[in-house]
């Protein structure tokens, strides 16, 4: 008899070089990733806004300045806005950070009133809090992901993240699982007291899938020679 390892060790060497196939990226996950996947452009790709509040020029702040006249409001995703000095804007959590400021003061820390914000007394914000900075998850070219690897769902985020709508991944292989044995009968047939149900196949059909293989069906034979070789000849043709 094969040990397990001995049994493994033949059913891979056996196995075909699968070809490579170029699918859409929502349909990834589970499939063998075949290609390098490398970052379009930094991430984030600007210094980004983290909490909704305002932006100001933490060098106001430092000189005393208590109390910004409101200039405006920055969007995400809008471009940059130019910050007028002792002025703030008001952010939202993923704008781009106004071009000139460098502090984001939480909503929760300020009020409003007659156009002009005002910091809560006792409240000392730093410099660069709550930015995001440019490229500091990674930078653009980065490798994200190698080839060789199992897609997840959150990969497929970042694939789509690196700007790809299709990635190429290992095809999948064509998987049938044959159940043999006269005595065997299918759920729903009528059973004489002697036979038995088949319930392995279809448990590890239901497995396989569960494996992300998709291409997978079940055929149970007779014990009959002929009918062995036929069948089995055409699965796997």
């Amino acid at each position: 008899m094969l040990t397990a390892a001995e049994a493994l060790q033949q059913i891979l060497a056996a196995m075909p070089d699968f070809s490579s196939e170029s699918i859409e990226n929502v349909r990834a996950t589970g499939r063998i990733l075949r290609q390098s996947v490398v970052a379009e452009r930094d991430q984030p790709p600007f210094d980004r806004v983290m909490m909704d509040g305002i932006a100001i020029a933490f060098a106001d702040y430092r000189s005393g300045c208590r109390e910004f006249p409101i200039q405006g409001r920055q969007m995400a995703g809008e471009p940059a806005r130019k910050l007028e000095g002792d002025r703030c804007l008001e952010v939202m959590t993923g704008a781009a950070l106004p071009t000139g400021a460098d502090c984001i003061v939480p909503v929760e820390r300020i009020t409003v009133a007659d156009g002009a914000v005002k910091i809560e007394g006792g409240y000392e914000p730093q410099d660069r809090q709550f930015i995001h900075p440019r490229a500091s998850d990674y930078a653009g070219g980065d490798e994200l992901l190698r080839p060789g690897k199992r897609v997840t769902p959150m990969d497929v985020a970042v694939i789509a993240s690196a700007g790809l709508a299709s990635v190429e991944v290992s095809a999948s292989p064509v998987v049938r699982v044959i159940s043999t044995g006269d005595e065997l009968v299918p759920a729903g047939n009528p059973i004489a007291t002697h036979q038995i149900r088949n319930s392995n196949g279809p448990a590890i059909v239901s497995l396989l899938a569960d494996h992300g293989f998709a291409n997978c069906s079940h055929d149970h034979l007779e014990d009959d020679r002929e009918v062995l070789e036929r069948r089995i000849a055409e699965h796997l043709e």
